[in-house]
């Protein structure tokens, strides 16, 4: 494709939301990812304020809307015993609450949006290569029907945290991993907690599970053990497992989000831990950017203004999961005390529900 503007490297949400926002924007974009459909996984599970508010122009956040579920309150437990209900709803926005929504539909909303706009995903196409130079960057991509190469003005690494685009590029992925292995679970159960709240459960020994309702009969089971459903209160009991995985988690940060003409968003550029449900949600702020940058002529300004927010949110995840793990002695009890005593008065729920809902400013 001659004059190509952008070609963007993964078809994830990240990836799918900038080709949609360039395209918007006037810009001409192909989309390449190597597998060879969308993911059928629910993955990343929630969508707060600010992706919300940045799909808005699209069209895309009333799809997601209509798709999801919306969730208000969030109740916390220590050792089975409720320590505080937030209500999100505190927050003083028109969106004010979580939106609850497997990632296979979130991909799948955004990526109907983009087809309506006349760019399809190019699926079983892979990067295997890039080379920049001053005025372009040219990748080699691998497909059934055989090799080729495509040449564009920029080129967006959507590529994942094991980003090719990244390496290539020789950017240091700056981090460490937690030793903990992680476990989640999608699961159909009879329990006291119903399917419209988000809930977590705290343990004396340190130990979380992190639940949110991801359809009307399906809940998301996360924990930092290696067996979220051990973690389940008393009385639950599980109907059906509809999907089961361990993973380890890092908090990384790439040293910078661009070289010459190729740049980084999502998860090669930042990964960090599920606390506050972040993840995707910081790929979509970047994937944004970027268009807008790009529309504005403004890319050289990418990193100086994407990599501080990354560091700030990478900085607040493990803050928050730091605390939820806190083990038994003074840090945990302290920890309680403020949950059950202080954070209940609707002043405080004020300040801390936009803080969870993403609302950044």
């Amino acid at each position: 494709m001659a004059g190509l503007d952008v070609l963007i490297a993964g078809a994830g949400p990240v990836g799918l939301t900038a080709a949609l926002e360039l395209v918007r924007r006037g810009a001409s974009v192909r989309i390449v990812d190597r597998e060879g459909s969308r993911t059928k996984l629910s993955k990343a599970a929630g969508i707060n304020v600010q992706s919300l508010e940045l799909l808005e122009p699209s069209g895309a956040t009333e799809r997601l809307l209509a798709a999801g579920i919306r969730i208000a309150h969030a109740n916390l437990h220590f050792d089975g015993a409720k320590l505080v209900t937030l209500d999100l709803s505190q927050a003083r926005h028109r969106f004010n609450f979580l939106l609850a929504l497997p990632q296979s539909e979130t991909e799948r909303v955004l990526e109907e949006a983009l087809a309506e706009r006349g760019v399809a995903v190019e699926r079983e196409t892979e990067m295997t290569s890039l080379l920049p130079s001053a005025d372009q960057v040219t990748a080699a991509l691998k497909t059934a029907a055989g090799d080729s190469e495509v040449s564009a003005g920029r080129l967006l690494g959507a590529d994942g945290s094991r980003s090719l685009t990244r390496r290539t590029l020789g950017i240091p992925f700056t981090g460490s991993r937690y030793d903990e292995t992680w476990s989640l679970a999608d699961v159909t159960l009879d329990w006291d907690y119903g399917y419209g709240e988000v809930n977590l459960f705290l343990q004396r020994d340190g130990s979380l599970l992190f639940t949110v309702p991801i359809a009307p009969d399906r809940i998301r089971a996360i924990s930092q053990t290696g067996e979220a459903l051990a973690l389940l209160p008393p009385g639950a009991s599980v109907r059906e497992v509809h999907w089961e995985s361990t993973f380890h988690v890092a908090l990384r940060q790439a040293d910078r989000y661009q070289e010459g003409r190729c740049f980084l968003a999502g998860d090669a550029a930042h990964v960090h831990s599920p606390a506050g449900g972040r993840g995707m949600n910081l790929g979509i702020w970047d994937a944004c950017a970027f268009a807008a940058r790009h529309q504005a002529g403004t890319l050289d300004g990418y990193t100086a203004e994407r990599h501080p927010i990354g560091a700030r949110i990478l900085a607040i995840t493990d803050r928050m999961f730091r605390i939820a793990r806190l083990k038994p002695g003074i840090g945990q009890a302290v920890r309680n005390a403020m949950l059950r005593h202080v954070a209940p008065y609707p002043a405080i729920q004020r300040r801390i529900a936009p803080q969870l809902l993403g609302i950044e400013r």
